[in-house]
């Protein structure tokens, strides 16, 4: 299980790889961010699973994108499933490598959400079965429900 976060999209990662690790499954991480000043709290995601690093610039970790890091590069993935949060256009391609190779891929989406309770439509996203409010449909969604 590979849990993967960008930016403030990893936040989120830090409580669901504590509730997997406590239901025995130890999740391996793989971080993101511009510097590695970005990186924030990665002692915390240590406690739980691997934590594989990608900086922007190249100051930690592996230089690149998240996608860029050797553990996407490998022939056939030792993972079956992809967690994700963080930038739109990241989980975007990771859906994309996710469908490619037969990995389940969830993607927890940060649209803007005004109200909350899906009356304004600010956070509405399409998916295969029409536009849904991430705010009280998601906003974690499969990835290959949403028509990106």
């Amino acid at each position: 299980m590979l849990l993967i976060g960008g930016g403030c999209g990893v936040a989120p990662l830090l409580f669901l790889g504590r509730y997997l690790k406590e239901h025995g499954i130890t999740p391996r991480f793989l971080i993101g961010g511009r510097t590695a000043a970005d990186l924030v709290e990665l002692n915390s995601y240590e406690t739980i699973g691997e934590v594989l690093v990608t900086t922007e610039d190249g100051t930690r970790g592996t230089k690149g994108y998240v996608i860029h890091h050797p553990v996407m590069k490998t022939f056939e993935p030792d993972f079956e499933y992809i967690y994700t949060c963080g930038p739109e256009p990241m989980m975007k391609v990771l859906a994309k490598y996710a469908a490619e190779r037969d990995i389940k891929c969830q993607v927890s989406m940060e649209n803007t959400m005004a109200c909350g309770i899906g009356a304004c439509l600010c956070c509405v996203t399409p998916t295969q079965d029409g536009h849904k409010c991430v705010c009280t449909d998601g906003p974690v969604f499969d990835s290959k429900y949403l028509k990106w």
